[in-house]
């Protein structure tokens, strides 16, 4: 079976259709990014790209490769700097906070915490790539293909530079008891959604916390294990009140929430993401 790149959301379609084929297909890509990799194999699919990642796992044959990236197919999906660090900080900020694009420069910096010299090239690029529009009111434009950009960027590049720590329990439902707001922090996405959702039991936790020091104290306090490899992984907060939107879910952004949950390697999360992206995530994407 032969795809171009596929948005993060639409990766439990491809797999059904894969899985549906008469025969053991394989998946050529251009481009199959480390998330998707990881998911691929967790499912048995067999993949190859053309970066040189693949997955071909059989009795006489076990090949894993992820993590390569193509410089020139994806300088063609990312010009320059709209979909780095700084950028996604930004396009979060837009999405929730559209006044930003009538901001100045300086307003936009100090506000958003990036380096004012980033913001010209990631609205520029923004400009380029179709996203905004300036008719006599600037505004974002299609924004379904932007926030999809935006899930695989955020994943793959900025929150993994805000990873604080990863910790492990042996008592796995600890999460039902625990209250992070009273360490300054918030559930992500797993277990925002698990607590409103009887069947859901999250496999992986995310939290956010905006110190480090409340974050220790959090895990202190619930007995939770540093764990490189653990299931429940901290990450700083990179946003703050004054522009994470009015539509949060426990304090939490719906764009957060619904990152961490595609990110999930529980194929139920996906439908759960599914669901979750036709009401809350929607509400973001009108134009």
């Amino acid at each position: 079976m032969v795809q171009t790149w596929t948005p993060q959301k639409d990766i439990n379609v491809l797999i059904s259709q894969i899985k549906s084929m008469p025969a053991k297909a394989i998946l050529f890509a251009d481009f199959v990014n480390p998330v998707m990799a990881e998911k691929f194999r967790q499912r048995s699919i067999a993949f190859v790209d053309c970066a040189g990642n693949l997955s071909i796992k059989s009795k006489r044959l076990n090949l894993y490769v992820k993590g390569k990236k193509p410089a020139r197919l994806r300088s063609k999906r990312v010009r320059g700097r709209a979909f780095n660090a700084a950028g996604l900080k930004l396009i979060f900020a837009v999405f929730n906070q559209p006044l930003f694009l009538h901001a100045s420069y300086r307003d936009i910096s100090n506000k958003i915490n990036i380096a004012l010299g980033s913001v010209g090239p990631v609205i520029d690029d923004l400009y380029a790539s179709g996203y905004i529009l300036d008719d006599g009111e600037r505004r974002l434009i299609n924004k379904k293909r932007l926030f999809e950009r935006w899930v695989d960027g955020y994943l793959e590049r900025l929150r993994p530079k805000q990873i604080l720590a990863c910790y492990s329990c042996e008592n796995k439902s600890w999460w039902s008891k625990a209250d992070p707001g009273k360490f300054q922090g918030l559930w992500g996405g797993e277990v925002a959604i698990a607590k409103s959702t009887p069947f859901m039991m999250p496999e992986t936790i995310s939290l956010y916390f905006s110190s480090e020091v409340k974050q220790k104290e959090f895990a202190e306090f619930y007995g939770l294990q540093e764990d490189d490899e653990g299931e429940i992984c901290v990450y700083k907060s990179f946003w703050s009140p004054s522009y994470a939107g009015d539509n949060n879910i426990d304090g939490i952004n719906p764009m957060i929430i619904y990152a961490d949950i595609v990110d999930s390697i529980n194929p139920g999360s996906w439908d759960v993401a599914k669901t979750f992206y036709g009401e809350a995530v929607a509400q973001l994407l009108q134009d």
